[in-house]
C-alpha cells in the first residue's frame, strides 16, 4: 500500500464505511511497522536492543525491580535476567541491594547508561521531528487530532 496516494471510496454508503475500515487499520498497521523500523535503526546504532532501551527507560526514574523490566519489556523474568546481565556487562546498569527486602535487588542506571539513554532518545526524538517536518502544517495537526481521538476512545491500557 503506498501512503502517499489518496484513498478513494466508490460505492454504498455501507462498502465505503468498510473499506474506509479495512484501510483505516492497513494504515495504523503500516505506520506502527515503519515506525518501529526506524526506531530499531536508531538504537542500532547505539548497539541496544529494544528491550535494551526499555531497561534503561524503565530506571530512568528510579531503581527498578526486576520483575517492572520484565513487565515493561514484555518478557519473562529470565528474560529480564539476560538483558540485565548484558547492560551491566557493559557498564549501563548496576544492581543494588533491595532496602526493605534482602532477597531483592533493584536495577539502577549508571551514569554512562543514563548518557546512552538519553543520547538514544535524542535522536529518536530528532528523527520523529524530521518526519513531522516533512507533512505540512495540516497534515501535523490532522495526525495530532486522529492520533488524540484514538488514544481517548481506546482508554487507558489494561493493567
Amino acid at each position: 500500500m503506498e501512503a502517499n496516494r489518496p484513498v478513494q471510496f466508490n460505492g454504498s454508503r455501507t462498502q465505503r464505511a468498510n473499506r474506509l475500515e479495512n484501510e483505516s487499520l492497513n494504515f495504523l498497521r503500516e505506520a506502527y511497522h515503519a515506525m518501529r523500523r526506524h526506531r530499531l535503526e536508531i538504537l542500532r546504532g547505539f548497539d541496544l536492543s529494544f528491550s535494551e532501551y526499555t531497561t534503561l527507560h524503565v530506571c530512568t526514574g528510579a531503581p527498578a525491580m526486576p520483575s517492572e523490566i520484565a513487565e515493561a519489556a514484555g518478557v519473562t523474568s529470565a528474560g529480564a535476567t539476560d538483558i540485565i546481565d548484558r547492560l551491566e556487562k557493559r557498564h549501563l546498569v548496576t544492581r543494588l541491594s533491595h532496602p526493605r527486602d534482602r532477597r531483592a535487588v533493584l536495577v539502577a542506571l549508571t551514569a554512562s547508561g543514563r548518557r546512552l539513554y538519553e543520547e538514544a532518545r535524542l535522536a529518536q526524538r530528532t528523527r520523529f521531528q524530521q518526519v513531522r517536518q516533512q507533512m505540512t502544517p495540516g497534515e501535523r495537526e490532522a495526525l495530532m487530532v486522529g492520533l488524540t481521538a484514538l488514544v481517548r476512545c481506546l482508554g487507558p491500557a489494561p493493567s
